[in-house]
């Protein structure tokens, strides 16, 4: 057996081998329950599978629901119930939005227009396409926004014509910028990362606290801003000196591209209609539900939008509508399911009695002061998410942190939120998120450009998601 298939191969076996063996063992523990010890040995099988990747992570998903009701643990309606989550459905609105905007090029529009606004120096064109990734990243994926801004920082690049090793540098930045303003975007709103949807799951079934989307854009809109400023400055001031301006009038690219969009149709303005209404309603939310008395919710207004798409009309002619369910085959799906097992495995975690376990252990391990555990943490999973996909570590960790964030006499937010912003915070290595990975793809970058950039956009958000989530989160999540 070759190296690379016994890499392959020892993780897709040692889940399930730690998992029987505690299948078939006692606890070590007189304090750990059967179903405790059991758990246990499931959450490390799909830990494993998980962060390893042995097999894929949506499948990895699945196992509480085939193993759970097997081994007699609790019914497969109390097993399946998560899988059907409100927050899986207000994601789902969001992708189908997504598709709608990418459908009509709503996306490019909205990209075009704002970079004809900015000037043609180079730290301009970068702050103008990180500006438009970050915005069109909090309502689609970033991997979808980084497919399309990507072809319009490479326009720009063969623009510049200054040559040489200027070139080179303004072409790392241009490509480095649109990457993580891609990453750093999805922070800012519920629909933006899935981590952040797991953490409002988590949250709401096993602490039963309500995130709504309008309470975690006061947190994600302050802390993204912060991050994007810094992450310009650092690549346009300090990393990648950018002296002089472009020689050639970049602006005539954004012009050249609109004018092939044509003028805008009918369909494009129902899209923009459809998402002008669901971000005022997921904001506003408690606000119109006050003046109006009509409960709202951030999940209902996401089926509504979902259903709008299906339903308008694009031409009451030819009877075409703005999206039709094949529109929705790319829809990622295996997000969805993620969702499930990760919010399923949290619940059993409670359920079972692991998580009253954990945070005794940790009780008894002495005290941390609150400043030291959340940098630990979000140093932890931001480096450890530079190799493992962030979703998948958000969760395998959520269900384990609540109960140490109770241990230590903390509230679960202090310690779950930045464990989630900081899985959409790895910035060092094209593995890291699939914004890096294409932007890598570009050839016009080498690891190490995006190492030494990362490596010290790492700390600096692992300093202000610190900093956030002591002077912001008590405020907003009291």
């Amino acid at each position: 057996m070759s190296l690379a298939n016994l890499k392959a191969t020892l993780p897709l076996l040692l889940g399930p081998a730690l998992f029987l063996l505690t299948l078939f063992t006692e606890p070590f523990d007189a304090e750990l329950s059967r179903h405790a010890w059991i758990m246990c040995g499931l959450t490390l099988w799909m830990a494993i599978w998980w962060i390893s990747e042995a097999v894929p992570i949506p499948a990895t998903a699945l196992v509480p629901l085939a193993v759970l009701p097997l081994l007699k643990l609790d019914s497969i309606a109390a097993v399946a119930a998560p899988y059907a989550d409100p927050l899986i459905f207000l994601f789902f609105g969001g992708f189908v939005l997504s598709i709608a905007m990418e459908r009509w090029n709503l996306h490019k529009w909205i990209a075009l227009l704002t970079m004809l606004l900015v000037g043609s120096k180079p730290s301009q064109q970068i702050a103008g396409m990180m500006l438009v990734t970050a915005f069109l990243s909090m309502w689609m994926s970033n991997t979808a926004t980084a497919v399309m801004m990507l072809p319009i920082g490479l326009s720009v690049i063969a623009m510049q014509s200054q040559g040489g090793q200027q070139q080179d540098i303004f072409a790392k930045a241009v490509l480095l910028a649109i990457a993580y303003a891609a990453s750093i975007g999805g922070v800012a709103t519920l629909i933006g990362t899935p981590p952040n949807a797991l953490l409002a799951g988590y949250l709401q079934n096993v602490h039963n606290i309500t995130l709504s989307f309008a309470d975690w854009m006061l947190l994600g809109v302050p802390l993204a801003s912060v991050l994007l400023v810094l992450t310009w400055l650092w690549l346009t001031r300090f990393q990648f000196k950018l002296d002089g301006a472009v020689q050639a009038d970049s602006r005539q690219i954004y012009r050249q591209k609109l004018a092939e969009l044509g003028p805008m149709q009918h369909a494009e303005k129902l899209v923009l209609m459809v998402f002008l209404a669901a971000a005022f309603c997921w904001t506003l939310a408690k606000k119109i539900t006050e003046f109006t008395g009509i409960p709202m919710n951030d999940t209902v207004t996401a089926v509504c939008v979902a259903l709008l798409l299906f339903i308008l009309p694009v031409s009451l002619k030819s009877g075409q509508r703005v999206l039709v369910w094949e529109d929705c085959q790319k829809l990622p799906w295996g997000i969805l399911l993620l969702f499930g097992g990760g919010l399923t495995l949290a619940s059993q975690i409670q359920k079972s009695g692991l998580a009253d376990f954990i945070a005794l252990q940790v009780s008894q391990l002495g005290t941390l002061d609150m400043l030291t555990l959340i940098l630990l943490v979000t140093t932890l999973i931001i480096f450890l998410t530079e190799v493992t996909s962030n979703t998948a570590t958000a969760a395998a960790f959520l269900p384990l942190l609540g109960p140490v964030a109770v241990s230590m006499g903390m509230p679960v937010t202090m310690l779950v939120i930045p464990a989630a912003i900081a899985a959409s915070c790895a910035f060092m290595m094209p593995v890291a998120t699939p914004p890096n990975a294409i932007v890598f793809a570009s050839g016009q970058l080498k690891i190490a450009d995006m190492v030494k950039a990362g490596f010290a956009l790492n700390i600096l958000s692992i300093i202000c998601i610190t900093a956030a989530c002591l002077w912001l989160v008590p405020v907003i999540f009291s």
